[in-house]
């Protein structure tokens, strides 16, 4: 192995000529002691890239943890960063034995493959979802492991905090607004509106065993992997407490999310769509998880962005909801019928007619009103 001197002064990012980078092409610096029984309580696994600004807290706020750090596993996959996120990673890896910094060779564009990689490199009992710009709660981990360790439950989520510039709010309130135990996760009507990384627990034999991996999409992915996550989920727990800050301070350029358009994410839904439609589930499962694919992503967070409402090639919008539709032919029932909010079947209505100056009349009465 490369001492940490020696590596830093070869600045990774800029020089990979000499890296021992192995046949699945990443290079890992820094290894954790490894335990008698390698018994981590909770991997921690971060995808990195050009996180230069945040990176440090995230780093601390791991390294804080109540549980202490000896019961942790960090893995940190850095995607190909061009900024000094790697030299942070280095430094980090070189003080604190819980942590191993992975290197690409290089950029593969999407979150999915570095936590791919953390999935596998991984051996604690929990995994655990963290993103390089935001933050856990000083005892987050030891709360969820609690949890986890009395019910024997295969997943707990608790609550996550939004910071913004001009205060914060609680993101996915289902999740957390009660003290929940052993229950089916179907029995939260709208647990499938949130599935993001973040604030949640889940078994590491869960997902191993069931061979459950992110695709590799720049956008969706982590809808796809926590929806196959709760499938596969007998039963879950929910918490109150505060485990995670999600960080919305700035216009954080580097998120792939705010660099793909609503096209492209269409895209990647529309996928996800067919993902599911190919399981044929229960078809109350089915309901409730397509339910979030059509309603919430193909409707309200499609024909809400401001392009749609500046743009003069609404058609494109048109044609890709029209993709959307007919993935709905092989459901066995009315897709239209599971709608939470009755604007969005009128968006729909209007749209089957070809209607489309209503249409925007609606959205648009809708996007201004605030009853």
């Amino acid at each position: 192995m490369i001492p940490f001197q020696h590596f830093k002064q070869r600045r990774l990012h800029k020089n990979h000529l000499n890296i021992p980078f192995n046949s699945k092409g990443y290079y890992i610096a820094g290894k954790p002691t490894q335990h008698s029984a390698n018994n981590f309580k909770v991997t921690v696994i971060t995808p990195v890239y050009n996180a230069e600004k945040t990176l440090r807290k995230t780093l601390d706020s791991v390294i804080r943890q109540t549980i202490g750090r000896s019961n942790i596993e960090y893995v940190l996959v850095d995607d190909g960063s061009t900024d000094s996120s790697r030299d942070i990673l280095l430094e980090y890896s070189s003080k604190f034995d819980c942590i191993q910094a992975v290197f690409l060779k290089k950029n593969t564009g999407t979150p999915g493959h570095p936590r791919n990689i953390g999935i596998q490199l991984s051996t604690g009992k929990y995994l655990t979802f963290l993103d390089a710009d935001d933050w856990l709660e000083e005892n987050g981990l030891e709360i969820l492991y609690a949890v986890l360790e009395k019910t024997g439950d295969d997943y707990a989520v608790g609550k996550t905090v939004q910071v913004q510039s001009t205060g914060t709010k609680v993101v996915g309130e289902h999740e957390s607004c009660m003290e929940r135990r052993s229950i089916c996760p179907f029995s939260i009507p709208h647990i499938f509106h949130h599935l993001g990384p973040r604030a949640r627990m889940i078994k590491a034999s869960v997902i191993k065993e069931n061979d459950i991996l992110f695709p590799e999409m720049k956008f969706a992915e982590d809808k796809q992997f926590f929806i196959d996550v709760l499938l596969h989920s007998r039963k879950i727990s929910t918490t109150q407490s505060t485990i995670y800050y999600l960080n919305r301070m700035e216009n954080q350029e580097t998120r792939l999310t705010n660099q793909t358009n609503i096209l492209e994410k269409a895209n990647c839904n529309l996928k996800v769509i067919r993902y599911i439609i190919e399981k044929n589930l229960e078809t109350e499962k089915e309901k409730m998880i397509l339910n979030r694919l059509y309603e919430f992503d193909s409707i309200s967070r499609f024909f809400s962005t401001p392009h749609f409402y500046k743009t003069r090639l609404k058609f494109l919008y048109y044609l890709k909801f029209k993709q959307v539709l007919k993935t709905t032919k092989r459901l066995r029932y009315d897709f239209s019928q599971q709608f939470f909010e009755p604007i969005h079947l009128g968006v729909y209505m209007l749209f089957i007619k070809r209607n489309y100056r209503d249409l925007e009349k609606l959205l648009e009465w809708n996007n201004k009103e605030k009853v």
